[in-house]
C-alpha cells in the first residue's frame, strides 16, 4: 500500500528516539534559545493541547487547502472519511460504515453507492443486500495517495517557513507521532 512509509520507518524511529533523549536530558543541559527551552522541558498534555488549540491559523490553512484540493474531485469530507476508513483493508457493510462515521444508515448508503459508482469502492456481493460488504478499490487507494501527497506537500510548505532548528524539532515530533499512530482511528465518544 504505502511502501515508502515502511521503508522510512526506521529513520523516523531514530529521529523520534533522538528527540526523546533530548527532552529527557533537559535537566542536565544549560538553557539556550527559546526553542531549545521548549524542546528540553517536559510539557503536560494540557499545555500541548492548549498550544494545539492556539494554532488556529495553521488549521485554517490546512482545511482550506484540503477543500481546494478536493474541489475538482467533487468528493465530500464524509466520502473521503469513508475511503480512509476502508483503507485499513477490512471489509465493512453499510451499517458498520455508518456506525464508524457517526452517520445515519440511509445517508451512508447513498454515500457508499456514490463511491461504488465512481469505482472508488468495490462491492463483495451477497444474495442479501445487508450482507454486502465494501472494500477500497484501486482507484480509491490512488485517490487517497494523491490526497496524502497533497497534505504532505502543504505541511512541508508550512514547515519550510520555520528556522532550521525549529524544522528539526517538527521533523522529530512528526516522526515520534508516526511511530505511535493508532492502527485504527479512535472512536468519538457518544
Amino acid at each position: 500500500m504505502h511502501t515508502n512509509k515502511r521503508r522510512r520507518l526506521p529513520d523516523l524511529s531514530r529521529a523520534a528516539d533522538e528527540l526523546r533523549s533530548r527532552i529527557a536530558g533537559a535537566g542536565r543541559a544549560p538553557l539556550g534559545s527559546g526553542i531549545d527551552e521548549v524542546s528540553r522541558r517536559r510539557q503536560s498534555l494540557g499545555e500541548i493541547g492548549g498550544r494545539i488549540v492556539s494554532i488556529r491559523r495553521l488549521w485554517r490553512e490546512l482545511v482550506l487547502s484540503t477543500a481546494q484540493q478536493l474541489a475538482p474531485t467533487d468528493l465530500s469530507l464524509a466520502q473521503v472519511a469513508a475511503l480512509y476508513l476502508l483503507a485499513d483493508g477490512r471489509a465493512r457493510n453499510v451499517a458498520e460504515i455508518a456506525a464508524e462515521l457517526g452517520r445515519s444508515h440511509s445517508a451512508t448508503s447513498r454515500l457508499v453507492a456514490g463511491l461504488v459508482a465512481r469505482k472508488l469502492l468495490r462491492v463483495i456481493s451477497a444474495d442479501d443486500r445487508r450482507r454486502r460488504v465494501h472494500l477500497l478499490a484501486v482507484a480509491g487507494e490512488a485517490m487517497l495517495t494523491a490526497i496524502d501527497r497533497g497534505r504532505a506537500e502543504q505541511f512541508v510548505g508550512v514547515v519550510r517557513r520555520l528556522p532550521a532548528a525549529e524544522r528539526g524539532l517538527v521533523a522529530a515530533a512528526v516522526a515520534a507521532l508516526a511511530t505511535r499512530a493508532p492502527a485504527t482511528p479512535p472512536r468519538s465518544p457518544g
